[in-house]
């Protein structure tokens, strides 16, 4: 029950995050940016009594601990905020990876994922160094954007090897996020971007929290496992 309750109110303070994008009011923006993220992290928490995987679940909530410091560090203005951002949410995905691979489930179909998201990261890496090459000030920071690319590339590949539903489609909505991120931040505007970010964001850390015990809204059953597609 109160595992319902507690996604009903990531859902709730997400929404009110995403209503209040535009407003200019910093202590609104602090508040309900990193309270969905704090509820989050207190669902993965709560369950790592669900199931005995405690490996993949203290890892993914270690992840999660970065991500909201990340958070915190893009809430500030700069290019040292951004670079700092940046590093956290590299750390958080390269936890995420190590994670996920204690979830490795070989299959052909899942191997052969490598090819497009391969053709993507090239695709969005290539804009993303074109656009910042010839950009005073932007140019230096083409070897951590690449760096990061990579990192997010390959937790998306492993979420799809781990065969693991949530764990999949929070890595593709991460990587769908930063790609708008990144997109508007150094090749150019993108309709609706911080709306869009944020939505597909905080969508992906709480299937990534889900995945933890396999489903959303958990139901106590008398043979109950976790459940991995």
């Amino acid at each position: 029950m109160f595992r319902n309750v507690l996604i009903a109110a990531i859902l709730v303070t997400g929404a009110f995050h995403l209503a209040t994008l535009y407003m200019d009011n910093e202590a609104v923006h602090w508040v309900f940016k990193l309270l969905p993220m704090l509820l989050i992290l207190t669902l993965a928490i709560r369950s790592i009594s669900i199931t005995p995987k405690r490996t993949y679940k203290l890892l993914m909530m270690i992840g999660l601990v970065f991500c909201l410091g990340g958070d915190a560090f893009l809430l500030n203005t700069g290019d040292q905020w951004f670079i700092l951002g940046l590093g956290s949410f590299l750390i958080g995905h390269l936890i995420y990876i190590v994670a996920l691979l204690h979830r490795w489930h070989y299959s052909l179909i899942s191997l052969l994922s490598i090819i497009p998201i391969g053709i993507y990261a090239w695709w969005v890496g290539s804009n993303l160094y074109e656009s910042m090459r010839g950009t005073e000030g932007e140019s230096g920071m083409w070897l951590p954007v690449l760096v990061y690319l990579i990192a997010i590339s390959s937790m998306l590949w492993v979420a799809m090897m781990s065969r693991n539903s949530y764990a999949a489609l929070g890595a593709g909505l991460f990587v769908v996020s930063d790609s708008i991120l990144a997109w508007n931040k150094f090749v150019g505007p993108v309709f609706a971007s911080g709306f869009l970010v944020m939505l597909t964001y905080f969508i992906a850390q709480l299937l990534l929290a889900c995945s933890i015990s396999g489903v959303m809204f958990h139901r106590k059953q008398s043979h109950a496992r976790d459940i991995q597609v």
